[in-house]
């Protein structure tokens, strides 16, 4: 890989990395509500609760915009104009990220020791995580600009390739977690106690993070099945398609699953039907309708 594709190849690496931290987080928001303890937490809880769910999501779709942007817009090609972009969406999703992992550890502490040790733990997890992860900017002097041919660059159909599986393994982390906590849910009391709608809602959730997972495993077994590891632009283009309708899916699946989820705590089914269409137009304008607005316009420039 030339220089410009190994960056851009690291880059898309350091926001799996943040996925893979991020679906712990995303995983409990999903399971938490049908523990036993849950509806025994304070209200002040809950409100967090629901606070980190709001975070999480924005964590998610922040985390994948690169990768649907990087195969809607620059077709795969690598340079310092993608590198920009995934340099730009992490610092934007270290912030929510910090906070739903400081609302979380309110939610723990509450359910340990009540309220002061709950403020506690949420204010040394929040000012740990900006700490840590933006503070070295702060002393930052400057950063190596890139250079003409970066900026530029096409990749070959070899990096292309690579890239487009690292961007699955990017997405990857998220359906699963989601699937994962999405199977384990149906065998818990609080489900059973769910109306038939919810459970019809979940189960069809379950169905779209399912495909979603299936999509994206699919290109690796594409791969190594039909085309016996050789890298050809032809499986380039149907992993890229795999890759783009598993986000669709995806998107689907949190979002319903986002309204069974607020109305067991809530008990609001409207106010779950917003948060759940307010989810789904977050993740598909992330994912699709930006990139694909942005590709227009480049092509009309």
């Amino acid at each position: 890989m030339r220089k410009a594709e190994k960056r851009t190849k690291i880059a898309l690496d350091e926001s799996r990395t943040l996925m893979l931290g991020a679906q712990i987080l995303l995983g409990f928001q999903f399971h938490g509500p049908f523990q036993n303890a849950f509806d025994a937490l304070p209200h002040y809880a809950k409100v967090a609760y629901l606070g980190a769910i709001a975070a999480m999501v924005v964590v998610v779709g922040l985390l994948i915009t690169p990768s649907a942007y990087h195969r809607i817009v620059e077709r795969g090609d690598a340079g310092a104009a993608i590198d920009r972009l995934i340099t730009q969406v992490a610092a934007l999703t270290l912030l929510p990220f910090a906070v739903a992992l400081s609302l979380d550890l309110f939610v723990a502490g509450s359910a340990m020791q009540g309220l002061l040790t709950a403020g506690a733990m949420a204010g040394a997890g929040l000012i740990a995580a900006i700490g840590f992860w933006y503070g070295p900017n702060i002393f930052n002097r400057g950063r190596p600009e890139h250079d003409d041919e970066e900026e530029s660059s096409k990749a070959s159909t070899e990096a292309k390739i690579e890239l487009v599986l690292t961007e699955s393994r990017v997405v990857l982390p998220g359906a699963q977690a989601l699937l994962g906590f999405q199977l384990a849910i149906v065998l818990t009391d609080g489900f059973a106690q769910l109306p038939g709608h919810a459970k019809l809602l979940h189960g069809a959730a379950l169905g779209c993070i399912a495909l979603a997972t299936i999509l994206l495993v699919t290109p690796a077994a594409y791969h190594r099945i039909v085309y016996a590891g050789a890298m050809v632009e032809a499986f380039y283009k149907i992993a890229s398609r795999f890759v783009l309708s598993a986000t669709v899916f995806l998107a689907l699946g949190l979002s319903a699953d986002i309204d069974v989820i607020v109305a067991k705590i809530t008990g609001m089914p409207l106010a779950a039907g917003i948060a759940a269409g307010s989810a789904f137009i977050v993740l598909v304008g992330l994912w699709h309708i930006w990139p694909l607005s942005r590709r227009r316009a480049r092509k009309a420039g």
